[in-house]
């Protein structure tokens, strides 16, 4: 093989494989990294590490992380758009894959956190929202394969 096919394949290889490989780690806006921290701890059973000079990290089981950072600007990472469910709809911005989403349903408004109703969306599996302690909103999900 001349040294010109073999540029030529890796240049097909390369346009046919994503260079994005996978979200390694997501950044959450706090009000207060100790409290926020405490909270996923405590609510979700998650390892917390701290971040040299500030913040926290998550870890979650399957061993992503999310920082935890102090945001100056008291903002969530929610969006409005109108693309997803209704003209104004208020976001999420990370989706979390459970094994027991009945369980974790029940823990989260146990604790009073604003958690909405479980969701069946028959061969996409239940579903729910809720939001953290500062108002960050998440859409929980566990495959339909698993209940």
């Amino acid at each position: 093989m001349t040294e010109k096919e073999i540029y030529q394949l890796e240049k097909q290889k390369t346009a046919t494989t994503p260079m994005l490989k996978r979200v390694l780690c997501n950044y959450l806006p706090v009000s207060n990294v100790d409290q926020a921290a405490k909270w996923y701890a405590d609510t979700f059973g998650l390892t917390v590490k701290k971040r040299e000079p500030e913040g926290a990290i998550l870890v979650l089981g399957d061993g992503q992380w999310i920082f935890l950072l102090e945001s100056t600007s008291h903002s969530s990472a929610n969006f409005i758009t109108n693309q997803w469910d209704g003209e104004g709809y208020e976001m999420f911005s990370l989706t979390f894959e459970v094994d027991n989403i009945v369980d974790l349903h029940k823990k989260l408004r146990d604790t009073g956190a604003e958690a909405q109703p479980l969701v069946d969306h028959d061969g996409c599996g239940l579903q729910f929202k809720f939001k953290d302690p500062d108002g960050n909103k998440f859409n929980v999900w566990q495959d339909p394969k698993s209940v």
